[in-house]
């Protein structure tokens, strides 16, 4: 007995070659649908050479964030004293 409650045979995957950059940048065409790049694609990939930096970014390690950010901290600044608050009760 199926878990699903209406089981069908699911269709066999197809593989539909790559015709231009898949990016689109959810920029919109004068039809209303999804505007690609259509430029040509690097191989083994579904992106333009540009597009394909933009979608695939490494990120960075916390290590990396670290350094980063203890090169760049500012250095600490001289303060004026706090005054003093009164303390009696109102």
């Amino acid at each position: 007995m199926s878990t699903r409650p209406h089981a069908s045979p699911r269709a066999p995957a197809v593989v539909l070659p790559v015709r231009g950059c898949q990016y689109h940048g959810g920029c919109r065409g004068e039809d209303g649908f999804l505007a690609f790049c259509g430029n040509p694609v690097r191989e083994g990939y579904s992106y333009c050479p540009e597009h394909l930096k933009r979608v695939y970014q490494r990120t960075p390690s916390l290590r990396e964030l670290r350094a980063v950010t203890a090169e760049s901290a500012p250095e600490p600044a001289e303060t004026a004293p706090l005054p003093e608050l009164d303390r009696t009760a109102a």
